[in-house]
């Protein structure tokens, strides 16, 4: 049997077209049904190849943007760093919400529908949670669809407590929202260290 070896790095500037494919893949895969057809079939993955391409190189200290690489090809990545302000509407002020001193934030986590459900989503979780501990982050957040029934379950088996439903527009599109909180970043490391160590 041949041996099914996943490398789990930062970004690199040469990644950007495969950050755009997996997310464009993604979006098409997990959104059916969430939304428009047209939306999903409109996603052009050079512009998000660009968009990708100034990303990489712009990270702040306190950023972490790892992929998943399999074979030479890009199948996953997850990028988190400080709560943005949709985060923060989500669940109050960053510093001070329910007690949380610094909330950092997981932007996007994605993974080629192919290779989901094989613990590489948690790996890549694992990677961005332990630099965003070591930036000194208390604890954790992420923003997802509410009709994104496979991330939710993802969050919730992760221990995440979700909130209140939150009305937004996704690509021009209206798409209810929801935020999930990990108020120990370190506990859910820990956590995803066992699954993975």
């Amino acid at each position: 049997m041949a041996e099914f070896k996943v490398e789990i790095r930062a970004a690199v500037p040469a990644d950007a077209s495969g950050l755009a494919r997996v997310q464009v893949e993604t979006w098409r895969d997990a959104y059916v049904g969430i939304l428009p057809d047209g939306t999903l079939l409109d996603l052009d993955e050079t512009r998000a190849g660009v968009r990708w391409a100034r990303m990489i190189g712009a990270e702040g200290p306190s950023e972490r943007l790892s992929v998943a690489e399999w074979d030479g090809r890009l199948i996953g990545f997850c990028h988190g760093g400080p709560t943005r302000a949709g985060l923060e509407q989500a669940v109050g002020d960053g510093r001070n919400a329910e007690g949380f001193e610094d909330l950092a934030e997981i932007y996007a986590l994605y993974m080629e529908p192919d290779f989901q459900g094989m613990g590489l989503g948690r790996a890549l979780l694992l990677d961005v949670t332990k630099h965003l501990v070591l930036a000194g982050f208390d604890a954790l957040g992420a923003i997802t669809l509410v009709g994104n029934h496979h991330a939710r379950r993802f969050y919730e088996e992760l221990g995440g407590t979700s909130g209140e439903e939150i009305p937004s527009v996704v690509a021009g599109s209206p798409a209810d929202q929801v935020a999930y909180v990990w108020p120990e970043i370190e506990a859910l490391a820990q956590a995803l260290e066992t699954v993975h160590g």
